[in-house]
């Protein structure tokens, strides 16, 4: 019985390094308890009959040298386990058919079993096949060589046992450690797997921060800057007044939503989102001031729950945000928004006049514009389109489902939206 079977359950298969083999303190230990148990059988006098003929064929000194050869060979049962299997082998079975040492039998279990646990696939299959095939060929020869049948019977069952015992517990030991390397590669590429979750986790929530940020925070300095260049070229002072409160009532706005952005990144105990100052009248206002005769057109349906689902509600309020910014920067009059629930959709259009010196953008804003809409499972466009009377324009269209990815319908997305003119 080998004296580390336990040890070796657990052990990682060694890979032989290239050059001369490497041996183990483990090894040498294991070799060394072989050996002893050798000489110590050897001195009590504890010994059997060989298959030759009644008693030893050769002298305890032969069988002691030939069994302590075979202890040597296991010091490399771990770098290379052919050596065992390919040394203690042969001399093991040469002791048990020619000489009477049980220890012989330990040695033989060790050098069937080391190849199988420590040995490539390929070498665990092939000293298993050599094995049954030895053990076959002594059966066989057992029986053409006229052995009377007790002694057949002794044949087969000490070469069955001796063969397949300890290919058979090393097979189980194998399959039990390639079983749990598996899971534990499985194990690293889970956590892997959650640790690259948790990047895009992070990377969608530094995107998502930085559309709010454009698109609440810009607008409200875009108006600040409308309202600002506007005072400085009004002469009329209760005009120029009530622009410069426009103004500052922006800059106060976009303070206040910057600092709500501010305290929920700073709060990790909360995963709530800023209360930023948008809504359709607000959006309605901006335009307005950029063109006092501005039309809009905005459906009371789209903030009715029962009609247009929260995420899709967020998103348009978004989508025309980031439109409205546009226009204001952008854009001059005519200006026209329209946004309500026709053909069982949320669409949105923007359209306003530009000028056409100035060049095309492509930053953030058209990028914000199609991932709110793509988020919820809509669609969005921007881009030049030319007015009614060939000038330079631009339009901005968006159509959205009434509920969004995950969200259960809560109303008829048939009926006739009613809607309201706000600042015509």
């Amino acid at each position: 019985m080998p004296a580390d079977v336990r040890a070796d359950a657990s052990a990682a298969p060694v890979t032989a390094a290239v050059g001369a083999p490497r041996i183990t303190g483990r090894d040498l230990l294991t070799a060394g308890i072989y050996a002893a148990l050798v000489v110590g059988l050897a001195l009590s006098g504890v010994s059997n009959s060989g298959f030759l003929g009644e008693g030893a064929q050769w002298s305890r000194g032969v069988s002691a040298a030939l069994l302590l050869a075979a202890c040597a060979s296991l010091c490399w049962r771990r770098s290379r386990p052919l050596v065992p299997f390919v040394v203690a082998g042969p001399l093991a079975t040469a002791e048990i058919i020619g000489g009477g040492q049980i220890s012989a039998y330990f040695l033989l279990f060790e050098a069937l079993f080391v190849p199988v646990m420590h040995g490539s696939r390929r070498v665990a299959r092939t000293c298993t096949v050599i094995a049954l095939a030895a053990a076959g060929t002594a059966m066989l020869a057992a029986l053409l060589g006229g052995l009377p049948g007790p002694a057949v019977f002794l044949v087969a069952m000490i070469a069955g046992l001796m063969a397949s015992t300890p290919l058979l517990w090393g097979w189980e030991v194998r399959h039990h450690r390639e079983a749990r390397g598996a899971a534990e590669r499985l194990a690293g590429l889970e956590h892997e797997l959650a640790a690259s979750r948790a990047a895009q986790a992070v990377e969608a929530e530094r995107r998502s921060i930085a559309h709010d940020l454009h698109d609440v925070i810009a607008g409200h300095l875009s108006a600040v800057a409308l309202h600002s260049s506007l005072a400085a070229s009004l002469e009329d002072r209760e005009a120029r007044e009530s622009s410069l409160t426009a103004s500052r009532s922006s800059a106060q706005a976009a303070l206040r939503d910057l600092r709500s952005m501010i305290g929920v990144l700073a709060d990790e105990g909360t995963g709530t989102l800023p209360s930023a100052t948008l809504d359709w009248p607000s959006l309605a206002a901006r335009l307005r001031a950029r063109d006092p005769s501005a039309q809009v057109e905005i459906a009371p349906a789209l903030t009715d729950p029962a009609r247009v689902g929260p995420a899709v509600q967020a998103a348009a309020l978004r989508i025309g945000a980031e439109a409205v910014t546009n226009a204001v920067r952008h854009g001059r009059a005519p200006i026209r928004l329209t946004a309500g629930i026709r053909e069982g959709a949320v669409r949105i259009e923007l359209v306003n006049a530009r000028d056409g010196a100035e060049a095309l953008g492509a930053g953030l804003g058209r990028a914000a514009l199609a991932h709110r809409a793509l988020a919820v499972g809509g669609t969005a466009s921007s881009g030049p389109e030319p007015g009614a009377d060939g000038s330079p324009g631009w339009r901005v269209e968006a159509v959205l489902p009434l509920h969004g990815l995950g969200e259960s319908s809560g109303g008829s997305a048939d009926e006739a939206p009613r809607t309201e003119m706000i600042g015509r």
